[in-house]
């Protein structure tokens, strides 16, 4: 039975808004794998999330045109019906998350399929296995970091065994080790005839695993575009002089659990480093201890000068400027340019360049719109245009290029780059080697809590 068939599909989530799937019409059959590439809010979520019946059911809306998901109708079907044939990840996992601990969150996914109470706790480990996540159980998935919930929630997505998967950008907050290792289980699931689509910016982790690219652009569905390698950053000799950011024996701790012991570390005026390591290393709990969000149990943290040890977060901007791994939760405003111009308009700052950042972060078009029903790539570049008007020394960023196409990967090198040309700092925190190439001039490598900062990019 074909996995997916559509005839002029289309979707909008109002009645007086444009069309945001626009007639697609596509077929897909068991054991193919299909890459849907296009730009942030193209569509793709969107689509997937009418594949899987959750659009209008959910989100409300309005939908049109015919589609069949193994041979159920999307027009009658309830999404339950749907959810027993098409498993789906969402591009933000950590809203798919139900339980408290791995294992329990997977057999909830079983239990909810009607899997024999017998073999669910069975299954759901055997599913943690199979993409090396087995060594979360008995973790609270809060004190996880956002590349190990992604992997809980494939679990749940996978345990069930449905006949299609949608996955959008699964390897968005993966390292390469585990990226590589869902690619190869994705592989032999596809060779015993399940049906696989994927929303994915990084061509370079899944190109070689698909039978067919489909490009999207504006909702519709066209020939897919070449992509082209960000540009490197040609390194720069080490400056003399007195560091703008000194971190001396840091020690940052995550509830209970100390997660980074001792980091030493500088950064002179105009330097950049890329923070590179595995999930769960602990990249996120120091940006944040950076930030003033996590505690520091030892240790100092120096910026431009200033002991900002104790300092809590609020105190520490516009010196420092935070965006963390899911911004989507820190926005408050109702507008896309209230969001960017609050900091500014609160702490005195020039407005100027907070329009700036719209412009150059291509958020004009959607300055009216609420920064909530925007895709996750444009969530993002959102609250990157936040920071960046607020024109801080110290730029703090945790995987800044998720959900973010290619041409914005490349604007945000560039702003990166003129921010350091001024004289700041950045410590961008990602599991993309092209982007830590293009943008930054040191490494600094955290491994099992201990921070390394020898030797430039990779």
């Amino acid at each position: 039975m074909t996995a997916i068939v559509t005839n002029d599909l289309r979707f909008r989530y109002r009645t007086d808004a444009p069309w945001s799937v626009a007639g697609a019409s596509l077929q897909v059959e068991p054991g193919e794998i299909v890459l849907l590439e296009g730009e942030s809010g193209s569509g793709k979520s969107t689509l997937m999330r009418v594949l899987a019946g959750l659009a209008p059911a959910f989100h409300g809306g309005e939908a049109a045109g015919e589609g069949l998901i193994a041979g159920v109708d999307l027009r009658t079907a309830q999404p339950a019906e749907i959810a027993q044939r098409a498993g789906f990840l969402f591009q933000d996992p950590e809203t798919q998350v139900v339980m408290a601990e791995p294992l329990r969150d997977v057999a909830f996914s079983l239990q909810c399929h009607g899997a024999p109470a017998e073999t669910i706790l069975a299954s759901a480990r055997t599913a943690l296995e199979r993409i090396n996540a087995d060594h979360l159980i008995g973790r609270r998935i809060d004190q996880l970091s956002a590349g190990e919930r992604q992997r809980v929630a494939l679990a749940a997505v996978l345990a069930p065994e449905p006949a299609l998967l949608l996955l959008d950008e699964p390897t968005a907050q993966l390292d390469d080790d585990s990226a590589c290792e869902l690619v190869g289980e994705l592989r032999r699931l596809a060779d015993l005839g399940l049906a696989i689509v994927i929303a994915e910016h990084r061509h370079d982790r899944v190109g070689h695993l698909t039978d067919r690219v489909i490009g999207l652009r504006h909702g519709s569905l066209v020939s897919p575009k070449t992509t082209v390698p960000l540009t490197p950053l040609a390194s720069t000799p080490a400056l003399t002089g007195p560091p703008l950011v000194a971190l001396d024996s840091l020690t940052a701790r995550r509830g209970e659990r100390i997660v980074v012991r001792h980091a030493t570390a500088s950064l002179q005026p105009g330097q950049v480093a890329a923070l590179l390591g595995p999930n769960g290393g602990g990249k996120s709990t120091l940006l944040r201890t950076l930030a003033g969000l996590e505690p520091t149990p030892d240790g100092r943290l120096l910026v431009d000068g200033l002991d900002l040890t104790a300092s809590g977060a609020e105190s520490r901007v516009p010196l420092v400027a935070f965006v963390p791994q899911d911004p989507g939760r820190t926005l408050l405003c109702d507008t896309v340019r209230d969001e960017v111009l609050l900091g500014p308009r609160t702490l005195g700052c020039d407005l100027a360049v907070a329009e700036q950042m719209l412009a150059a972060l291509d958020l004009v078009h959607l300055a009216d719109r609420n920064p909530r029903d925007c895709s996750v790539g444009e969530r993002e570049r959102v609250a990157i245009a936040a920071a960046f008007a607020l024109s801080p020394q110290l730029l703090l960023l945790d995987e800044p290029t998720r959900g973010m196409d290619l041409a914005h990967r490349a604007t945000l090198v560039r702003l990166v780059r003129k921010h350091a040309a001024r004289g700041g700092c950045a410590i961008v925190a990602t599991h993309d080697l092209d982007l830590a190439r293009a943008c930054a001039d040191r490494r600094w490598l955290l491994v099992d809590g201990r921070l390394e900062t020898a030797g430039e990019t990779p």
